[in-house]
């Protein structure tokens, strides 16, 4: 079987990827060798891109892959044996290339880079929404056949939305007025800290009625508050935005070393003074399980995946979690208004706060105002790429985060099992296409933005670093 270079776009006529990727900004592209992509062992694996990971840009790789290889329904409505073990994909033909994804979260994706199924067909990429630890590039780069040749870029981005289950809701249309519409949910850093902690256990809590002032009808009833379950840059993006909101109130989501039981008078409104907590470094659940079992507080609700939590909230009234916006478009999820970072400094808002919903607006104001790292460093973007988390601006939307690939740089034919030239090349392509064309509107799946030039720039360079037996792929 011989790897063809046979796509369609999802609204044009078929092109052949030197047609497809011609005239870019970015210089000559990558095209794909229709004989370089034979497996000497003559298995059907040859034509196959396939990777894992994050869950966050799920939707967005869909889109893509239905644009890129417009030919077959989604891989889980078939019964063909290559799709077992993958979400989705789409193959162009038989013997065509074949682009697959499977989820279970970031930790996952990262772990399954450096794991047995390493650069092979069936993981030649991971997807993690959480910048690398040290701990992980050590693992990385302890694998004989990896070492630092691999690299870290952003493929997209969008925010992450609060979404809850509160039937009804109403409010007041002005301060004086006694008609009442449909009521948006207002939420801060603190108070959401103080919900995932245990700290605020009510919806009717002092703290959500002073950020919702117009609000008729709050209930009385608990909060219900889901997380993921699984290991989730969704999580990690979700925290980070709470390690810099919720600072000015001790950063609450950490436990004090002394406060082990319940000792409060109303720990519904607890902690009454700064003092019962320090500043702590939020980690993805290890502080909201800890607080919430010293509060005595139910454990927080536990589900797998975007996928996983958005119909759980659907389901269930009296809920809050966080999802990829996308995930609260598909299940028409309630988002709250969050409380920006910066105060208006002028006109009628002066010294108040926006509060604003998930947006591509917000989205791209907030990476906007995320100043560039000068000294690119590919596999630590902390040092690369500043998240716009928490960005500055009355227009920056503050939970905005990159979603990520982890690639390899060196392809080896001895070791890279069931993997070719055409592979490789078919996968620089097709990253060079979504870095390119694939962040217009037309391709974007609703709650994704664009990168900004610079980030998209900064990333193709990485593309032309990948290499197949010592060479690089890109021309």
């Amino acid at each position: 079987m011989k790897l063809k270079s046979r796509f369609k776009f999802a609204v044009t006529a078929a092109l052949t990827l030197s047609v497809m990727f011609s005239g870019v900004a970015n210089g000559t592209a990558p095209t794909i060798d229709a004989n370089a992509g034979n497996n000497p062992s003559g298995s059907d694996t040859e034509g196959k891109i396939e990777g894992s990971g994050a869950t966050f840009p799920w939707e967005q790789y869909k889109s893509w892959f239905t644009s890129f290889t417009d030919e077959n329904p989604l891989c889980n409505t078939s019964t063909s044996d290559s799709c077992t073990g993958y979400d989705f994909f789409h193959t162009s033909d038989a013997d065509g290339l074949i682009l697959g994804y499977s989820g279970g979260g970031s930790g996952a994706g990262e772990t399954n880079f450096y794991g047995a199924n390493r650069m092979t067909a069936t993981q030649m990429f991971s997807g993690t929404d959480g910048v690398l630890t040290s701990a992980t590039r050590t693992a990385i780069e302890a694998v004989t056949n990896i070492g630092t040749n691999y690299t870290v870029i952003p493929a997209t981005a969008g925010p992450i939305a609060m979404v809850y289950n509160l039937p009804g809701l109403k409010q007041k249309i002005s301060a004086t007025s006694t008609t009442t519409t449909a009521a948006t949910l207002r939420l801060n850093g603190e108070t959401i800290c103080g919900i995932y902690s245990g700290q605020i256990r009510k919806w009717n809590n002092a703290k959500i009625k002073a950020l919702n002032p117009l609000v008729t009808n709050l209930p009385s009833s608990d909060i219900k508050v889901v997380g993921r379950s699984d290991s989730s840059g969704t999580t990690f993006i979700f925290t980070s935005y709470l390690g810099k909101a919720a600072a000015a109130a001790q950063n609450q989501c950490g436990m004090h070393s002394a406060f082990t039981s319940n000792t409060e008078a109303n720990f519904d409104d607890a902690p009454t003074s700064a003092s019962d907590f320090v500043p702590t470094k939020v980690q993805p659940g290890t502080y909201f399980a800890a607080m919430r079992t010293a509060l005595g507080v139910s454990a927080i609700v536990g589900k797998s995946g975007n996928g996983g939590i958005a119909p759980y909230v659907k389901n269930t009234v009296g809920t809050i979690s966080y999802v990829e916006s996308s995930y609260a478009t598909k299940y028409s999820l309630s988002t709250a208004a969050l409380e920006t970072k910066s105060k208006f400094t002028s006109g009628t808002n002066r010294n108040k706060f926006n509060y604003l919903k998930p947006t591509a607006a917000g989205a791209v104001a907030a990476m906007t105002a995320a100043a560039a790292v000068a000294g690119q460093d590919p596999i630590n973007p902390t040092t690369s790429y500043v998240q716009p988390v928490f960005a500055t601006g009355t227009s920056s939307y503050p939970i905005v985060g990159y979603s990520w690939l982890i690639l390899y740089t060196a392809f080896d034919p001895a070791t890279s099992t069931g993997v070719g030239k055409g592979q490789v090349q078919g996968l620089v392509a097709f990253l060079n296409w979504a870095l390119t064309t694939g962040q217009t509107s037309t391709y974007l799946a609703p709650g994704f933005v664009s990168l900004p030039a610079s980030v998209k720039t900064t990333a193709i360079a990485q593309l032309k670093t990948i290499k197949w037996d010592g060479t690089a792929v890109w021309p």
